[in-house]
């Protein structure tokens, strides 16, 4: 017989039959080794027609494998997990013909893997997966588990493409979480450095392995002391310190990260992610020119070379956003614009793409309904997730009336976009429904007909749910209700506490009423906290006039709160503030600092000088401060010269002041590529003239 498929399989009920559906009528046997089911699978495995072959698990999967094929009748065989599956765009008339008329001993496949559900979440990498069996080849290695050749030095077996291409889901969050395979592989790979210390693709799993265990700190020494060991020429190299730098930046550590980089960029340049990455820390240290020499080199090297591991969209669509932000950064909103959309035409469901592109498109502009149609054109046919995924993005910039037609489409909502949802409502005006959406996810209901079916929620994610539901209520001016406390009581009584407390001292369902402060507990352990905190998580919403009334129970709270207008976005409601406070008092270094960046966006510049000067007194605002002042003095330098610019002759050095007007502008255009100003979202920016 000419070629098997052989499925390593454990406990794999769920997917199982879905791999051996993929290739069934492609193989002359299908051979199944079982470590050990409990569950349905070797019955799946029989239904199906494939041999099952069982062996004792002993924490090595390349005994497994081997296992199986011990027990092979075919010249070939083709080794999958039961996680995987054959892609079913895939030409396979003309695999055994290719077995046939074979040369060498091995082919490779190549394999998607998907670590999560969004478009573009997709790693590749080749693999060999199709062999001979009549040549000695097995398995060797605890975990990661590598095809070698027989002889007193092992060598691991390569070879051309096969063309064909294996779909892999096994490394979603929930499936790993839910089976706990890094736990697992962790621990194989404390085994295999038992018996290999030092071993530098050991070192390097382990440290892949506590990045899925959310654990950067950890995975960063195991990446540096595979860097350590491992040679120059590793295969594995540039995942390495693609991997390492990741790391590091997920740790803040931007200068270490393109350190790192800066030494093998040239090496690497034709791998993607190294560029991209490189691009990445570049962009997390504001070196925004030099970022978008990274990302450019990321273009030109395309699709990564056969062989390695790359991430979908490194060297296309991923790269070309990177750019994108780059290029807004550096105030050059139309190439923003069109690289975001070319991004959008290479992976129309990549929601950076798609969120860039939309707020580039109403920086320009452009109406939400507008925005609405360019999107809705670009995915195309529609796709299940489509209606939630233009809705996340409409919110997201606070298009939220043009959102609700797509909330409203879309099917059943995961916990994130049921909260999304809610903010959507009541950014279009109707906290009441809101309010009502989040009580029907926790089944705590007040009303007859539920505007959705309760949900399973982590903890978490419910108490969430219950600050989201209070919060809205009392905006459309609604005590929480006893549904609402009981629930907040089950999962977290203290918060239930303080939040009984502001109801009862500050009222903030009462839109009309005098500030309440006698009798007030404000002794009550984190009360000022917690008020600042609802406070803050108002104007997250939107709910302006509720995060007012929430101030104006703490006198501390409320004398902050133009800053926090201000960071939100508000900036006219902040200015007023913000006017009456220097009529009292002088302003502090954060207040300064917010006056003076409405000064300049009004170009005031020298009037902003001043405001900047005053907040460059304070150590924590003081970097940003002072290049606030030095875009300043720059745009007031500019102004001075423009006058000249029109009478500008060879009488004046060949062309002076145009010169030096240029130079001011790309000093200018990199001051406010550093990121000193407030960060304001795209959502946050339509807030800018809404008062109090």
């Amino acid at each position: 017989m000419l070629l098997g498929i052989h499925i390593l399989a454990c406990n794999e009920e769920e997917v199982l039959g879905r791999c051996l559906s993929s290739v069934q009528g492609l193989a002359d046997e299908m051979v199944v080794t079982d470590t050990g089911s409990i569950d349905r699978t070797v019955d799946i495995a029989a239904a199906f027609g494939a041999r099952v072959v069982r062996a004792a698990w002993e924490d090595d999967f390349a005994a497994a494998r081997n296992a199986g094929l011990e027990a092979s009748r075919t010249i070939w065989v083709l080794a999958l997990d039961a996680d995987e599956w054959l892609d079913t765009g895939m030409d396979r008339s003309g695999l055994r013909s290719l077995l046939r008329g074979a040369a060498g001993d091995a082919f490779s496949v190549n394999i998607a893997n998907r670590y999560g559900r969004q478009e573009g979440e997709i790693m590749r990498h080749d693999a060999v997966r199709l062999f001979r069996t009549d040549c000695g080849l097995r398995y060797a290695g605890l975990i990661h588990e590598q095809l070698v050749r027989p002889g007193e030095v092992q060598h691991a077996v390569d070879g051309p493409s096969s063309g064909l291409l294996l779909q892999h889901d096994g490394y979603l969050p929930e499936i790993m979480t839910r089976k706990a395979k890094a736990e697992r592989n962790l621990r194989l790979i404390g085994k295999a450095l038992q018996q290999e210390p030092d071993h530098p693709f050991h070192l390097y799993n382990k440290g892949v392995t506590l990045c899925q265990l959310n654990k950067p700190k950890d995975a960063a020494a195991a990446f540096a002391l595979a860097s350590l060991f491992a040679p120059a020429d590793a295969p594995y190299r540039a995942m390495l310190l693609r991997d390492r730098a990741k790391a590091l930046l997920a740790l803040g550590d931007a200068d270490a990260a393109s350190a790192l980089l800066y030494r093998e960029v040239d090496r690497y340049a034709d791998h993607p992610d190294i560029q991209l990455v490189y691009g990445d820390s570049l962009m997390a240290q504001r070196r925004v020119l030099d970022a978008r020499g990274a990302y450019e080199a990321a273009l030109a090297a395309g699709e990564a070379a056969r062989g390695t591991v790359s991430e979908a969209g490194a060297g296309t669509y991923r790269a070309r956003c990177g750019l994108a932000a780059a290029e807004a950064a550096l105030g050059r909103g139309e190439h923003a614009l069109r690289l975001y959309a070319a991004a959008a035409s290479e992976a129309p469901r990549y929601s950076p793409a798609l969120a860039g592109w939309a707020e580039q498109l109403q920086a320009a502009g452009e109406r939400d309904e507008a925005i609405a149609a360019a999107l809705a054109s670009c995915l195309g046919e529609a796709a299940p997730g489509d209606a939630a995924l233009l809705a996340r993005v409409l919110g997201g910039i606070g298009g939220h009336a043009a959102a609700l037609p797509f909330w409203r489409e879309a099917g059943p909502l995961a916990p994130e976009d049921t909260r999304a949802y809610a903010a959507c409502l009541a950014g279009a005006g109707d906290a009441g429904a809101a309010r009502a959406l989040l009580l029907a996810a926790l089944g705590a209901r007040e009303e007859t007909e539920p505007a959705i079916a309760p949900m399973e929620l982590q903890r978490e994610t419910a108490v969430g749910y219950c600050v989201d539901a209070a919060l809205y209520g009392w905006d459309s001016g609604q005590p929480m209700g006893g549904a609402l406390r009981e629930r907040l009581a089950a999962e977290n009584k203290e918060l239930l506490q303080l939040f009984a407390a502001v109801e009862r001292y500050a009222a903030p369902f009462a839109a009309l009423r005098a500030v309440r402060t006698e009798g007030m507990n404000t002794t009550l352990p984190g009360w000022v906290s917690f008020l600042e905190f609802l406070s803050q998580r108002s104007l997250e919403l939107g709910l302006i006039r509720l995060a007012g009334r929430l101030s104006q129970a703490a006198p501390a709270l409320e004398d902050r709160h133009a800053a926090l207008l201000y960071a939100h976005g508000y900036a006219q409601a902040a200015a007023g503030r913000l006017l009456r406070a220097m009529e009292k008092r002088p302003l502090r270094a954060e207040e300064s600092f917010a006056f003076g960046e409405l000064l300049m966006l009004k170009g005031l510049y020298s009037e902003a000088l001043g405001m900047f000067e005053e907040a460059a007194a304070e150590e924590e605002i003081r970097t940003r401060a002072q290049l606030g002042a030095a875009f300043c003095s720059l745009a007031v330098a500019r102004e001075a010269l423009l006058p000249w610019a029109g009478s500008a002759t060879a009488s004046y050095g060949g062309g002076w002041p145009l010169a030096d007007l240029e130079q001011l502008q790309l000093a200018m255009m990199q001051t406010e590529a550093t990121g000193w100003r407030t960060p304001w979202t795209a959502a946050q920016r339509r807030r800018m003239n809404v008062g109090e």
